[in-house]
């Protein structure tokens, strides 16, 4: 391995790659984490494209449509902040009257026991 100063164009972008990766996994959002995923992709693809590594490129090009479905499958941060910072109760006053009745009485649907 050569620990030299001299830094490709390849290498710079292999290493951007890389940092958005990890970055990812620091994510608690799923929006951000798709849209950090879509950028480490195109910062592979390109990586992998200028250092002729096409099982690098075939993957990330692979991998765009299926962040790009999973971040269309993500509900905006303001849908999905809804139900943040309620309580339980006001959580629960927004579902149905009969299943909100029954976890209040402890009456819940009766479930057949399947033999074994």
């Amino acid at each position: 391995m050569n620990l030299s100063t001299n830094i490709t164009i390849a290498d710079t972008l292999g290493w951007t790659a890389a940092l958005l990766t990890l970055m990812t996994f620091a994510c608690a959002d799923m929006r951000r984490l798709r849209l950090l995923a879509l950028a480490a992709n195109a910062a592979f693809i390109a990586y992998g494209f200028t250092g002729g590594l096409l099982p690098v490129l075939a993957l990330h090009l692979v991998l765009v449509p299926v962040n790009l479905w999973r971040l269309h499958q993500t509900p905006h941060a303001g849908a999905a902040s809804v139900n943040a910072g309620q309580t339980d109760g006001e959580r629960e006053s927004r579902q149905p009257d009969e299943s909100r009745r029954a976890r209040q009485t402890g009456d819940m649907p009766e479930v057949e026991a399947k033999p074994t």
